[in-house]
């Protein structure tokens, strides 16, 4: 990173973080997940796209591992979740994927912390989970836990995901489902197969949590 690069990062970091402070943020339902980080295991947040920032910034400065993109656009995103105390291994669905799942596997294996994963990132179809998040699963603890977005002030932008920014202090609810449970079974059938189930619970969570999301 040039000197230039980290003046501009930080000056986008700082005006970003005053921004989001003003959220009044919640977290509900997280008791089934805070259970088993204490129990020493690594679950998996699994989350949509359109709603990545509210849902990465209600765990600000809370020891969780994910990954980004090693493109260049990565490196400003790999910036700010470092700066919000995620540990990041770089890799994407696209680009270097499975090296970025293994990387994290192995940093979650040697410190237990919680996964968070946009499982219909980077690029979509939106609300259709790729198989990453249930690969990284069973290599840790089994377990998944679906974060959901609910939110009345927001602004949503034509992109790919339909992208959801609350407006400045909006409050802000994330919803924590119950576990959801993989098998320690890994082979293509079985990851697929389990891939369409947690995208079907995910879309059931969407519709119960906040349908105006789907």
């Amino acid at each position: 990173m040039t000197t230039k690069q980290k003046i501009l990062f930080n000056i986008v970091y700082f005006i970003g973080l005053i921004f989001l402070k003003t959220w009044r943020i919640k977290q509900v339902n997280i008791d089934e997940f805070n259970n088993c980080r204490q129990m020493g295991k690594s679950p998996v947040v699994a989350l949509w796209h359109d709603s990545l920032l509210p849902l990465a910034f209600a765990h600000y400065k809370d020891n969780i591992a994910t990954i980004a993109s090693d493109s260049k656009d990565g490196e400003l995103i790999a910036f700010i979740l470092k700066g919000w105390g995620y540990s990041v291994a770089r890799g994407s669905s696209t680009r270097g994927g499975v090296k970025g799942a293994i990387k994290l596997i192995k940093m979650c294996k040697s410190t237990p912390m919680p996964v968070a994963i946009t499982v219909d990132g980077p690029k979509g179809p939106r609300h259709i989970a790729k198989t990453g998040a249930v690969f990284i699963a069973k290599n840790l603890d089994k377990v998944i836990f679906v974060a959901t977005l609910r939110t009345k002030s927001y602004i949503r932008f034509n992109s790919w995901d339909n992208f959801i920014l609350p407006k400045p202090f909006a409050k802000v609810e994330v919803v924590y489902s119950p576990a959801f449970y993989v098998s320690s079974e890994i082979n293509d059938d079985i990851i697929n197969q389990e891939t369409e189930q947690l995208q079907q619970y995910m879309l059931e969570r969407s519709k119960e949590v906040y349908s105006p999301f789907l």
